[in-house]
C-alpha cells in the first residue's frame, strides 16, 4: 500500500477550479431556459439579467472551485499528518522481457557506482 501524505494546494485548487468552471458551463444554458420560456410566453423582463448572469456563471463557479479546492487540500494536509493519510494500492506494470535477436552477443554485466561505471585500471589507491 502507498499513502498519500500531502497534496499540493495550488495544484488541487487549479484542477478543482477547472472542473467547477466546466460545471458552470453546463449549468449556464439552464439559467437561460427560464427567462427564454418567459419571453416565448409574452413576458419581456429579466432576460438581459439572465444573460449577464449566465456569462459570468462559469467564472463564478471556477472561482468557488479554486477556493474550495485550495481549502480542502490545506485541510487534508493538516489532517493527514495527524492520522496518516489515504492508503492507495498502485499497480505498476512491469516492462516486457524480450530475448535479444539471434546472432547478437550478450551485454556484459558492468558493475556501477552512483558516479558511473568503475574504471577498469587504477583503483582508489592508484594501482
Amino acid at each position: 500500500m502507498t499513502k498519500i501524505k500531502s497534496v499540493r494546494v495550488l495544484s488541487a485548487a487549479k484542477v478543482n477550479g477547472v472542473l467547477y468552471g466546466i460545471v458552470g458551463l453546463l449549468i449556464a444554458p439552464f439559467v437561460l431556459l427560464g427567462p427564454g420560456l418567459a419571453i416565448a410566453g409574452g413576458e419581456r423582463r429579466g432576460f438581459s439579467g439572465a444573460v449577464i448572469f449566465a456569462v459570468f456563471l462559469p467564472l463564478i463557479y471556477a472561482g468557488i472551485g479554486f477556493f474550495s479546492g485550495a481549502l480542502l487540500a490545506f485541510i487534508y494536509n493538516a489532517i493527514s499528518h495527524a492520522i496518516g493519510g489515504i492508503e492507495v494500492e498502485l499497480l505498476i506494470p512491469s516492462a516486457p522481457v524480450t530475448a535479444p535477436p539471434d546472432g547478437m552477443p550478450p551485454i556484459p554485466d558492468v558493475p556501477s557506482t552512483p558516479e558511473g561505471p568503475r574504471a577498469r585500471s587504477g583503483g582508489a589507491n592508484g594501482e
